[in-house]
């Protein structure tokens, strides 16, 4: 398609075969099989590197032709198109791990409510618990977007469960906060922290640095949607918050048995 960015091997017709084997409009790169042959890259394609290049390819094919076309026509450029989708995933981890941890503290009002005798153990299972129900519902999400029903009911209703509102969740478990007593539970959280959700303040994995800003305004200012961006990063992003809260709870259950717990 023109327009869109690939790796064009010329003149064997392996490289030709190779090329025919990739998705319609994906971005990609080719090996030279001799010294004849040549490889040339559209901007697009050569400025598009790890999660970014990652993310390119998960977007609809329409949504792919409007970003390299925006760059041959020299509005935006490719290295833009990767700061943007860079700081599309970092916006998309933000929204995973914040919601992840509204979902953990939800379906474990009980652990909650008596937070300074958790052990370690409850803790893993309840971080397991939680990012299996995550990975479920964003698996349901990507069948119906594959179904064509995007703007379902049942849609809405597994977004509101990704956010960490679901209803019924840890609904037979005690309150957290028992007879609406905040206080006394706000005690124990601050003296007896036991969520695997914890972010280190600035950390570069979730917040967009200035060129990842820029680039965005950049391509929102040229059409483009960044929320279609965000959502097109939302699997990606679930991955990378879970491979991270495991290494967290792992981290966090050695320093609770430690302490006895």
């Amino acid at each position: 398609m023109a327009g869109t960015p690939a790796a064009a091997a010329t003149k064997t017709t392996s490289a030709a075969q190779g090329a025919a084997s990739n998705p319609p409009g994906a971005a990609t790169t080719a090996t030279t099989t001799s010294a004849k042959d040549t490889l040339s890259l559209s901007p697009l394609a050569a400025s598009l590197k790890g999660p970014s290049l990652d993310l390119f390819n998960k977007l609809k094919q329409n949504e792919r032709t409007l970003l390299s076309g925006l760059v041959d026509s020299g509005k935006i450029t490719g290295d833009d198109v990767n700061n943007a989708l860079m700081g599309s995933l970092k916006m998309a981890r933000s929204t995973a791990f914040m919601n992840g941890g509204r979902m953990f503290e939800s379906q474990n009002r009980g652990l909650f409510a008596r937070a300074a005798t958790v052990t370690a153990d409850e803790m893993l299972k309840a971080t397991d618990d939680t990012l299996a129900r995550r990975k479920e519902l964003v698996a349901r999400l990507g069948e119906l977007d594959k179904n064509g029903q995007g703007g379902s009911a049942d849609y809405g209703e597994i977004l509101r469960a990704l956010s960490g509102v679901e209803p019924g969740a840890g609904a037979d478990q005690p309150s957290a906060e028992p007879h609406g007593n905040s206080r006394a539970t706000a005690h124990l959280r601050q003296t007896r922290l036991f969520s695997p959700y914890y972010m280190k303040l600035g950390d570069p994995f979730f917040i967009r640095n200035g060129e990842e800003e820029a680039a965005s305004n950049k391509l929102k200012e040229a059409g483009v949607s960044l929320s279609s961006l965000t959502d097109a990063a939302r699997g990606m992003a679930e991955d990378n918050v879970a491979d991270m809260v495991q290494q967290q709870a792992s981290d966090r259950a050695e320093i609770m048995r430690r302490n006895g717990g």
